[in-house]
């Protein structure tokens, strides 16, 4: 890469890195906020609707402005409220006004996938390659999440733990504005033979139905997945208690033991983003986007009917997968899509599957308050049949087409 692409890479990975941070601080906050408001399970789960729907629903917004405005001033602007609405959060007492810090930090992060994945997959030549190396990041700022808000939650109580972290974010927006980052919003440096308009128009309104569902799958899996492991590691808690450095046993140390845990899921799957990126470079990407959802399938009953280390060894794979297709389904969205549209095609993306994926925060608290915990993994595997059957839909009208870098 030249310099001026390792530069437009290091602030677009940087971002990426927070904002899939900032996105599941809430989910590894649940139990800690329901001890702290007093609430059940499900009603603290729904604090995260507006988040979730804002960050999804304003991706197209902000696609919009940064085709016109530029790439690079909408992902500093995007750092900047989501940090400071991060921060706010922890001066807030009311579950009104936690909702209201926590949607800032949805409106903020909205700013981020059309606005950086434009800016990556025009900017740099090797679009595969680079959209893996940004995946990467943002798997690692998902991994980084649970430990590390854990930990602070742990050591100084959550409202310590969100001003310190959003405060960073302000720190990394200031600095996407001081630095000059140049990108033709009319031009790819990756050269690609397209298809016709009509064909690309109607293999993106099919890929669009199966991203639709892949985000319903995707926020139903993370919003519980802290939750889901605490609610079965009670044994390894209470065999930790009582040493010296742990102290008695406490629900704050479940939370830090569950979120632990989900970091190692998270960081077990952070590889599926460079075979993604690879893949993506290398082979057919309708084939090879269909494959990877294959081959999470089996993970998700290994979640539901496995417990201890089997479990999070069946989180991670699904995770090496239904994360790892991602530079692939971008490097799709840029193929099929012009130059001059990137960013709002982005954020088409991002509405659907963000957007649409703030629905299944609803779902989940109202499975599991219906049926119970353990039976959100069934709705995680239904969304990911219907990947799987869109899928092979898209695979069927695209057969006479060869869709590759």
């Amino acid at each position: 890469m030249t310099a001026e692409e390792r530069k437009i890479l290091f602030f677009a990975c940087s971002a990426h890195f927070f904002t899939h941070f900032y996105i599941l601080v809430f989910p590894t906050l649940v139990m800690p906020l329901t001890r702290q408001l007093e609430l059940p399970l499900a009603e603290v789960v729904n604090i995260g609707f507006w988040m979730y729907m804002l960050y999804g629903l304003l991706a197209l917004v902000w696609g919009w402005i940064s085709d016109h405005w530029g790439h690079k001033y909408v992902m500093a602007a995007g750092m900047l409220i989501a940090g400071g609405g991060l921060a706010c959060a922890g001066f807030m007492n009311s579950r009104a006004g936690i909702t209201l810090a926590f949607a800032a930090v949805g409106f903020g992060c909205s700013a981020y996938h059309p606005a950086g994945t434009a800016l990556v997959s025009q900017g740099i030549r090797e679009r595969g390659r680079a959209l893996g190396i940004n995946g990467i990041w943002g798997s690692v700022g998902m991994a980084s999440v649970p430990f590390t808000v854990g930990f602070f939650n742990y050591a100084l109580g959550w409202r310590g733990a969100v001003m310190i972290l959003g405060a960073l974010g302000i720190l990394l927006g200031i600095g996407s504005l001081i630095v000059p980052l140049r990108v033709d919003r009319e031009s790819d440096r990756k050269v690609v033979s397209g298809l016709e308009s009509a064909d690309a128009f109607r293999l993106l309104v099919l890929l669009c139905i199966t991203m639709l569902f892949a985000g319903l799958m995707y926020r139903a899996f993370t919003v519980i997945l802290p939750a889901f492991l605490e609610s079965r590691i009670g044994d390894l808690s209470a065999r930790l208690s009582g040493g010296a450095f742990f102290g008695s046993d406490s629900g704050a140390l479940k939370t830090l033991m569950a979120n632990s845990l989900t970091t190692l899921v998270y960081v077990l799957g952070i590889a599926g983003q460079a075979l993604g990126g690879r893949v993506a470079d290398r082979y057919s990407l309708k084939h090879a986007y269909f494959l990877f959802f294959c081959l999470a399938s089996p993970f998700v009953l290994g979640m539901r009917y496995l417990s201890g280390w089997g479990l999070a060894a069946c989180a991670a794979g699904f995770v090496f997968f239904a994360v790892g297709m991602q530079p692939i389904e971008n490097s799709l969205i840029a193929f099929l899509t012009p130059p001059r549209w990137r960013s709002v095609s982005y954020g088409a993306k991002f509405t659907l599957v963000f957007g649409a994926g703030s629905l299944a925060v609803r779902l989940v608290g109202l499975v599991e308050g219906t049926f119970g915990l353990d039976q959100v993994i069934w709705l995680v595997a239904g969304f990911l049949l219907l990947v799987i059957v869109s899928g092979g839909v898209l695979l069927l009208a695209s057969r006479r087409h060869e869709i590759r870098h």
